[in-house]
């Protein structure tokens, strides 16, 4: 995808807009973190700093709860790797329909990368004109923009309220997982996959525990979808 292909300012001012329905999803979720950090004994700058170089919300929930917990230290990074790996895979999937772009553009894109950018990246990418960069970028510069202006404010405010899930804070991580899962329900083999996917997480999480089920879960339905594409293929 050559840079001439499109007019990156105008896309980009188009991303500006598009993120404005997204702050509602990204804006509690910063808070969260930002009380969870300060009420688990992070430090302000400590927490503040965590929201700035990671922008991933999952992986920050967990650690956070895991060092409340007085979880040993060598267990925490394992715990983040379990919860972020799909990036691994996000990064692969959104990279080719960015390319080609420089290196520091696509540093840039990539540190951006989390579940919204991923969702709203691939399906813009479905367009006739593709994916740009102005675009993408657009969006996740806002929402990084908001995730750190919530994260100060759950920094500032979080000490004041003693029980985070007493006002059903803890819900707001999965219903925003499910929100974004519910936005690919047109795609094909969407039920066998969702099947699998939560049949095993749910497997793992009674065998194991948290947070192995959620990286159990999405390899598991991420493996069910390349077979099923796969046969698709071969039956065409």
């Amino acid at each position: 995808m050559s840079g001439s292909k499109f007019d990156e300012l105008a896309e980009f001012r188009e991303g500006l807009r598009h993120s404005i329905p997204f702050i509602l999803s990204v804006f509690p979720y910063g808070i969260v973190v930002g009380t969870l950090g300060v009420n688990n004994g992070g430090s302000p700058f400590e927490v503040m700093l965590q929201s700035a170089l990671f922008f991933a919300g999952a992986s920050q929930t967990v650690m956070w709860e895991l060092f409340g917990a007085g979880t040993p230290v060598w267990v925490i990074p394992l715990a983040i790797f379990a919860v972020n790996f799909r990036l691994v895979l996000y990064s692969a999937a959104i990279g080719r329909k960015l390319e080609p772009l420089s290196k520091p553009k696509m540093a840039s894109a990539l540190f951006l990368l989390q579940d919204i950018a991923m969702a709203v990246g691939m399906k813009r990418s479905e367009r006739s004109d593709g994916l740009s960069f102005g675009h993408y970028m657009g969006i996740n510069f806002v929402l990084y923009i908001v995730w750190l202006v919530a994260s100060a404010i759950g920094i500032v405010f979080g000490q004041l309220i003693e029980d985070p899930k007493a006002v059903g804070m803890d819900m707001l991580v999965p219903v925003y997982f499910l929100l974004l899962v519910m936005g690919f329900s047109n795609k094909p083999n969407m039920a066998l996959i969702f099947v699998v996917s939560a049949g095993v997480a749910t497997f793992v999480y009674a065998l194991v525990g948290s947070p192995y089920h959620i990286a159990a879960g999405g390899l598991s339905g991420m493996l069910v979808a390349a077979l099923a594409a796969k046969a698709e293929r071969t039956h065409v």
